[in-house]
């Protein structure tokens, strides 16, 4: 299922690690599914309750299917500095 763990805004949240990239579902249970299964729904109203911010749950309404992010890895900074570094100044 999930292999990583997403902290937002004290709140953790499952999330798939792939290469290059970390998806974060911001699915919730359904209140109303009273099932053994109960499915997973998108529920923006209850993450602005728990303090997502708003930017965050805009983008999880428009991905396919509703309720994920996907955050690309940064790139290695640590390479930018070391060049910055190496560079004469004038």
């Amino acid at each position: 299922m999930y292999d990583r763990v997403v902290t937002i805004n004290n709140k953790h949240w499952p999330a798939y690690r792939k290469p290059g990239a970390t998806l974060v579902d911001l699915r919730m249970f359904d209140p109303d599914d009273r099932s053994a299964n109960p499915r997973l729904v998108f529920r923006p109203e209850k993450l602005r309750e728990l303090g997502i911010p708003d930017a965050l749950i805009e983008a999880a309404a428009k991905s396919d299917p509703r309720g994920f992010l996907l955050f690309d890895d940064l790139p290695d900074q640590t390479q930018q500095a070391t060049g910055h570094a190496n560079q004469a100044t004038t």
